[in-house]
């Protein structure tokens, strides 16, 4: 629940004569301390007039100027200065318009650390374009889930100093931005700088990868890739699939491609393998895929005899001996010798080298014990009856069934190796999440294919760098919207030469300080145009 905050209240009779105020969000979050957190969502600078109640008042705001609000009904609404509240209260000098300063300077010198500002300045020649995707990059990583609009929150942040050649209006459309990083070339640009420098850091940077995809839903009239599908989704649906590959040390995306919403098949996983060759130098020597792209195909190219390595999940149709192995292996599974425990979970493991279709190839069986256990219970809750006239054999399958799953790969691990690097695989999930759910993926809101791939570009590299973010401060324990959430309280204005920041509170400086940074007292416009490669 919201409520007005006010600091530093003096009041000469029933006249405030000083003090300020913010609007402040309460959660509950049980076990933590007094079972609540607060975060500031906007400061509402110097107290002019408050109710009795707290509830409602007139404030002079660095960011909206003179302003009423009303907590209860979450809204701002205008006042002249000669409303007898605040009589004699205004001066006839205009205020300083102050602006965020705390959460995009931390960004800024992030992504400076990082070494990111070449990478980013390659994907367009244009300055007035290079600006247009700092713009919406900030705006992307920054806002946190919330609906302001790119012209918005850039009008209200620091970020307003930094540009020459493109105005914060025209961040109002994002049509001719999207279609510009729509092209080829702008996907080609990003993603040699970023695996030419990568590979400075890690020379291996691409050469061992996840591939996967995920279905984007959506409403685009005439989009080649869309097509009736419902893999990934609760029903069918009309989509198209992003595909990813991921750096399997760094956990950051290498490539990316769109294709046909119906397509998961060997020439998905070539594809995307001649093109990062190609157009990357980048040659992917391992492999960890879902069962939908294992086929007879593709172990041909991945075989006991190929340098590549390959680890999939076995399907359980398409002529692969899914259940046999079960049958092979029911002997085994009550042996001890063959149990182990991975992620909190009691496996049954066991490989066994086999032939599918006429390839050779290591299959890895496995039992996961709890889900098994917990899949068998709801089913006996469900068909007790069914269950009593099944065959003996037929009991026995049930009670693994809804744990049992066969890995394939061309290499020899012990199971519980193998089991751990397929798992691993789990980290391109967590990057769709990222993308889908804190940066905004979805919907698709555009409607030419153009803006529709060039919105996909600008969301990767968002999550890229959003994914860099939480490698830095996963150990700390705070999530990046806390983080930047509370440094948005730090403000600055421009006085025509420098940015002059206001006094840190303790938090702010804490988050700093986790980054390695303190708080400037003052910043040149000069040098962080410099900073960001726009001078």
């Amino acid at each position: 629940m919201a409520f007005i905050k006010v600091q530093k209240l003096v009041r000469d009779g029933n006249k405030i004569t000083s003090g300020s105020a913010s609007i402040v969000d309460t959660r509950y979050v049980p076990g933590d301390k007094y079972h609540a957190k607060h975060s500031v969502i906007e400061r509402l600078g110097k107290v002019l007039y408050l109710s009795d109640n707290r509830r409602e008042g007139i404030f002079l705001s660095p960011t909206r100027g003179l302003i009423a609000y009303n907590v209860d009904q979450d809204l701002f609404s205008e006042v002249t200065k000669d409303d007898p509240r605040i009589k004699d209260k205004i001066t006839s000098k205009a205020p300083l318009i102050h602006t965020v300063f705390g959460d995009l300077y931390l960004l800024l010198k992030f992504l400076e650390k990082q070494g990111l500002y070449p990478i980013l300045r390659s994907v367009f020649s244009k300055k007035s374009d290079y600006e247009r995707l700092l713009g919406h990059i900030l705006h992307g990583v920054l806002k946190d889930g919330s609906k302001i609009h790119c012209d918005d929150f850039l009008r209200k942040s620091c970020a307003s100093y930094l540009f020459t050649d493109v105005s914060i209006d025209s961040f109002k459309s994002d049509v001719k931005f999207y279609t510009a990083m729509g092209s080829d070339e702008a996907r080609m640009n990003f993603f040699r700088s970023l695996v030419k420098y990568m590979r400075t850091l890690s020379p291996n940077f691409g050469k061992g990868c996840y591939v996967d995809s995920t279905p984007l839903p959506n409403d685009l009239r005439n989009n080649p890739f869309n097509a009736l599908c419902s893999h990934g989704v609760a029903a069918v649906s009309v989509q198209m699939r992003l595909v990813l590959v991921l750096d399997e040390e760094s956990g950051i995306p290498v490539w990316y491609d769109i294709i046909p919403g119906n397509v998961l098949d060997l020439s998905t996983t070539m594809n995307v393998l001649n093109d990062v060759a190609v157009s990357l130098g980048v040659e992917i020597k391992s492999l960890i895929l879902d069962a939908g792209y294992v086929t007879k195909e593709l172990l041909n190219v991945f075989n006991l005899n190929s340098e590549k390595k390959l680890i999939g999940r076995m399907p359980a149709k398409k002529g692969f001996p899914h259940k046999q192995l079960y049958w092979d292996c029911k002997n085994l599974m009550n042996r001890g010798k063959y149990e182990f425990v991975l992620n909190e979970h009691t496996y049954f493991g066991y490989q066994k080298e086999i032939s599918v279709f006429g390839l050779q190839e290591y299959a890895y069986i496995y039992v996961d014990r709890e889900n098994a256990l917990r899949g068998f219970r709801q089913y006996l809750e469900n068909n007790e009856d069914e269950f009593e006239s099944l065959k003996d054999k037929d009991k026995d399958w049930l009670s693994v069934k809804y744990g049992y799953f066969v890995l394939l790969s061309n290499r020899s691990l012990s199971p519980r190796d193998l089991l751990r690097e397929y798992f691993e695989r789990t980290n391109i999930e967590y990057v769709f999440k990222t993308g889908k759910e804190y940066l905004g993926l979805l919907p698709i809101s555009k409607w030419t294919d153009a803006t529709v791939r060039g919105k996909i570009l600008h969301d990767i590299i968002d999550t890229i760098i959003v994914l860099m973010l939480r490698k830095q401060y996963d150990s700390t324990g705070f999530s990046l919207s806390e983080i930047f959430g509370r440094c948005q309280s730090l403000m600055c204005f421009n006085n025509g030469e420098r940015i002059c920041v206001e006094s840190p509170n303790k938090q702010t400086k804490r988050f700093y300080s986790l980054f390695g940074l303190d708080v400037p007292a003052t910043v040149s416009v000069t040098a962080l145009k410099n900073m960001i490669g726009d001078m």
